[in-house]
């Protein structure tokens, strides 16, 4: 899989493009942490994008694509709108999309928030920021294998580990 960089500034279009050319060799992308709905990429202009891109990928490997967006918000309300209509967008092939919230940065309630509201999707947990309490140097916190096992029991599918122990 990959992550789509620049993670700021890419708009609607060169960000659907890069997801095609990927899948074309490639199963698995993911927005970052801060792609969700930024003002120069607007989640209602990129996401029948990437469901375009999707489609053609597909069509032409003949294999099955997975894409996780995104959904994190600072409202409940939000995320779960955001989540619906991500699904709405990708009609059938809802079943190849994952939804990727900041957890550590959102808190545990929006993890549970969109575990309630998409009991079916992949829920892919983003650690960003738990360096603050997983860093071997802060001295304090617990283990990155803690904050795994949290995150599973309020609702995760799965964790982006990245630097898990190192900090971010």
């Amino acid at each position: 899989g990959t992550i789509i960089k620049p993670k700021l500034g890419l708009r609607p279009e060169p960000f659907a493009e890069a997801a095609y050319q990927f899948w074309l060799g490639g199963d698995f992308i993911k927005n970052d942490e801060p792609q969700g709905n930024q003002t120069f990429c607007q989640m209602n202009e990129c996401i029948p994008e990437v469901v375009t891109a999707m489609q053609q990928a597909m069509a032409e490997t003949g294999q099955a694509k997975l894409f996780s967006a995104n959904i994190t918000a600072d409202d409940p309300n939000e995320m779960i709108a955001r989540g619906k209509y991500i699904l709405g967008q990708f009609g059938p092939l809802a079943e190849n999309i994952a939804f990727l919230v900041d957890g550590y940065v959102a808190g545990g309630t929006a993890i549970t928030v969109a575990r309630r509201n998409f009991p079916k999707q992949f829920l892919h947990y983003h650690r960003a920021g738990h360096g603050a309490v997983t860093s071997p140097q802060t001295q304090r916190g617990y283990t990155a294998f803690v904050h795994t096992k949290i995150s599973r029991v309020i609702g995760a599918s799965g964790i982006h580990t990245g630097t898990m122990g190192y900090g971010k």
